[in-house]
């Protein structure tokens, strides 16, 4: 498992739509994407997605997760 994808799941489900909101990440799906994560829990299927994001960095997240605990 990726480092970005291990901080991540350190976040709840409400902190990742928070990130992503903040990050201006869109979680738009096409019907490909829609099929492959159907029977995912959506946490899980958040992480997946806030993965690949190019524009979401591993200090951003720690960032994140520091600020969110002070």
């Amino acid at each position: 498992m990726s480092i970005k994808k291990e901080l991540l799941n350190e976040l709840t489900e409400k902190q990742l739509k928070q990130l992503a909101e903040h990050k201006g990440i869109d979680f738009s799906l096409n019907s490909v994407q829609k099929k492959y994560y159907r029977d995912w829990d959506e946490k899980d299927k958040l992480v997946d997605m806030m993965t690949d994001h190019k524009q979401l960095t591993i200090s951003e997240i720690e960032k994140f997760i520091v600020d969110r605990k002070a």
